[in-house]
């Protein structure tokens, strides 16, 4: 009879030592991650990604990182607008949106590309063939983790020309090739065609007019707002009835900076 009994018990550890194998080979394959798949980045590889969050395969597969602690490391990179790592059996994935500059921005020495929400972020070999327009007179200071209150209003200032331009006719939008800032009294657009230079808005005329002069250089107020749409509105006029029937380098320069006028001054242009 105890036979017996040490029979059943012995069968009983058997079965309960199978069962916590099996159970524990499938917890472990549970838990094991065997590959990590990045999808949505268009220029950013997975070297990169990985250099700047300090991660590696290794790393994630190791399962040292919950999926929050990676999302929070991609998603502070400066490319990267958003991240989202899921996890799917022993797949980690992990999916990119990247910023879409609406600019480039020059300090003059380095060139930035310039978001929606006015963040600079770096401009890699991919963005080459990006046709979007240059944002130039930054200051020397500005850089991707820094820039100043000035480059700032400036920045605003250049949005708000790109959002209206695009607003009134894409074909004005396409004629604005640079913004610049260089100047400090004064807006100056180049042309895409020819690189003409637009003397767009000078600061002082608007204090003339009885604007205060911490108001004329600032686009939340009125004053300044008004007279980019009212420019805007002539330069595409001009653009419609005058450019479309001179050839290309016909301009040595297109003056706005007078009430209701625009003054050209010609190119002499060699016909041999």
């Amino acid at each position: 009879m105890k036979n017996w009994k040490i029979i059943i018990l012995l069968s009983i550890v058997i079965i309960l030592a199978g069962t916590s194998i099996v159970l524990s080979g499938l917890w472990k394959d549970r838990s094991t991650v065997s590959k990590v798949e990045i999808t949505g980045s268009t220029t950013l590889s997975r070297e990169e990604l990985y250099e700047f969050a300090k991660l590696s395969d290794t790393l994630i597969e190791s399962n040292a990182l919950t999926l929050e602690m990676i999302e929070g490391r991609i998603s502070k990179h400066p490319n990267v607008k958003t991240a989202n790592v899921s996890r799917h059996g022993q797949i980690i994935k992990i999916e990119i949106t990247e910023k879409n500059p609406f600019a480039v921005a020059v300090n003059g020495k380095s060139m930035f590309l310039v978001d929606d929400q006015l963040t600079l972020y770096s401009l890699k070999k991919e963005h080459r063939d990006l046709d979007i327009p240059v944002i130039s007179g930054l200051s020397a200071s500005a850089d991707i983790n820094n820039y100043g209150k000035e480059d700032l209003k400036n920045l605003k200032i250049a949005q708000y020309i790109i959002s209206q331009s695009i607003k009134l006719n894409k074909s004005l939008y396409n004629y604005i090739s640079e913004i610049s800032f260089t100047d400090s009294n004064n807006i100056i657009l180049f042309t895409s065609d020819d690189a003409t230079p637009v003397y767009f808005i000078e600061y002082k005329e608007l204090v003339k007019r009885g604007e205060p002069e911490h108001v004329v250089k600032d686009i939340k107020f009125d004053a300044l707002r008004e007279e980019i749409k009212k420019k805007l509105l002539y330069l595409n006029g001009f653009l419609k009835q005058v450019r479309v029937y001179k050839q290309s380098g016909s301009f040595a320069s297109i003056d706005m900076r007078y009430n209701d006028m625009i003054v050209v001054k010609s190119k002499r242009i060699n016909m041999d």
